[in-house]
């Protein structure tokens, strides 16, 4: 009797491993099912999410090159804005130079005051000349200055004015001199009110101008003559 309780027990462990072992395998089968699934699901949404990239990339891609031509007369109109805006720079350095000081406001001599706002005066005209020169030529016709006679030599008194960056941060220095330089002068010197509001004006547009330039005609410059001509 002993042998035959040994027997039945041992058939009953051997029943409960079988039960445990096909249990295991049908966990097992569950969840390769169950990853099989989960896989296929992030492959569809991984699919998915790369068509909808690529659509969004395409349309993007369209949407610049439709609007290119349009940023590149706006940066035509910016830089004819700007060679007229130079001309107002000219005028404000000729009223610095020319505009007399109030004797009651000189701090350090009647002479030394007035030399500093001709110097400014005639910084500021210096500087717009070649200015406009350059933007006139390069921003404007949009020639170079290969086809120039040697002997003007205008890589010398041109400098960095040659190039976009160049006359972008002009554009933005400029705006920031000019914007204040009327009001200032004005502690100093009798100044009508145009003159002012010209001065604001122009400080304002040649900063918003340089900005504009500097992301569209230097930064996005490759890519907006990509999307117009393809090179």
């Amino acid at each position: 009797s002993v042998l035959k309780q040994g027997a039945e027990a041992a058939h009953a462990a051997r029943q409960k491993a079988e039960a445990i072992r096909k249990a295991g395998a049908d966990i097992a089968h569950s969840s390769a099912e169950f990853f099989h699934h989960g896989t296929e699901v992030a492959r569809a949404n991984w699919q998915h999410g790369a068509e909808a990239c690529q659509r969004g990339l395409h349309e993007a891609s369209e949407a610049w090159r439709q609007s290119a031509p349009y940023l590149d007369k706006g940066i035509l109109l910016t830089n004819v804005i700007m060679a007229m805006c130079i001309g107002g720079f000219v005028v404000i350095g000729t009223m610095l130079v020319c505009t007399p000081l109030k004797p009651k406001h000189t701090h350090h001599g009647a002479v030394v005051d007035r030399m500093f706002w001709v110097t400014q005066g005639v910084y500021l005209i210096a500087f717009s000349i070649p200015a406009l020169v350059a933007t006139v030529q390069c921003g404007v016709r949009r020639n170079g200055f290969e086809n120039w006679p040697v002997w003007m030599r205008a890589e010398m008194w041109l400098g960095i004015l040659k190039f976009q960056l160049g006359r972008a941060v002009f554009f933005i220095g400029a705006g920031f001199y000019i914007f204040p330089v009327m009001d200032n002068f004005g502690l100093m010197a009798k100044v009508e009110t145009w003159p002012r509001v010209l001065s604001y004006f122009l400080g304002v547009v040649s900063l918003l101008s340089g900005t504009f330039l500097l992301i569209f005609d230097v930064v996005l410059s490759v890519y907006v003559r990509q999307a117009m001509y393809g090179k």
